[in-house]
């Protein structure tokens, strides 16, 4: 009788166990389009984003405001001036990055705001993907952080200084402009002022490669992102243009040069 216990208790269990641990989804950029799921299930999801194509590409995860369309959104971003106000900006990864957000059933889209060499954002040559998260009994939870990182108005707020290594960062965008923050390791002999300087026409090879960051993110959202960087030199940027002037956040002086050791 002592083994029957066993057997009862399993009988007992939930026929769905929750995840202790978030489900990893692999989104591709390409030239110009994304590869990933059209449906995800909620909760919080870890994304990891691989570049396939030749020009640099993030991943902006926005959600739709119900009833509105991925067709509508094409359109909407296919004209100048800011990004309608019926989407959420909810972050997402940069190439490179491996990032965790929790997701919320509703309708969702991928989208590239990089612009090409030509100035026009990669959204407008195609690159936005549509997805439905569906509700979902057994979510997985956001995992901990050991570093928070607030992005403002102009500039990165770290809860302790970061080094070179292994860490999980949580990002958080304080009350104010939306912003992101673009990882790049820098070439031998180059500096931020050489980022900043091809930055303003992208008409020539860049002076570094982007190895991480986090995509735009509202007030309200939060990001966990795992940075595995090896010691070198550094810059972090916000290519976001302003709400006020049109020019990008980075010349308003959220850029940063870094050393990591």
């Amino acid at each position: 009788m002592f083994g029957i216990r066993p057997v009862f208790a399993l009988l007992l269990l939930p026929l769905t166990a929750p995840l202790t641990v978030p489900p990893v989804v692999t989104i591709t950029f390409r030239d110009y389009a994304f590869d990933a799921p059209s449906t995800l299930p909620a909760g919080a999801t870890t994304f990891h984003a691989v570049n396939a194509g030749k020009e640099p590409h993030h991943g902006l995860l926005v959600r739709l405001a119900p009833g509105k369309t991925v067709a509508e959104l094409a359109a909407a971003l296919a004209k100048p001036g800011p990004p309608p106000s019926w989407i959420t900006m909810l972050g997402g990864p940069q190439q490179g990055s491996v990032v965790t957000l929790d997701l919320t059933p509703g309708n969702y889209a991928w989208i590239c705001m990089v612009p090409g060499p030509d100035g026009a954002p990669h959204v407008m040559k195609g690159m936005i993907k549509g997805f439905v998260v569906t509700p979902n009994k057994a979510p997985a939870p956001m995992p901990a952080a050991e570093i928070t990182a607030s992005m403002k108005d102009y500039g990165w707020d770290f809860s302790k200084p970061l080094t070179a290594g292994k860490h999980t960062v949580k990002f958080i965008t304080a009350p104010g402009q939306p912003h992101e923050l673009v990882i790049w390791k820098l070439a031998p002999g180059k500096t931020e002022s050489d980022l900043a300087t091809w930055a303003t026409k992208m008409d020539s090879p860049p002076p570094g490669t982007v190895v991480g960051g986090v995509s735009p993110m509202q007030a309200g959202t939060a990001n966990v992102v795992t940075l595995d960087l090896p010691p070198g030199h550094y810059a972090f940027f916000c290519f976001l243009p302003d709400a006020k002037d049109g020019k990008e956040h980075f010349h308003h002086g959220m850029m940063q040069d870094v050393t990591l050791r």
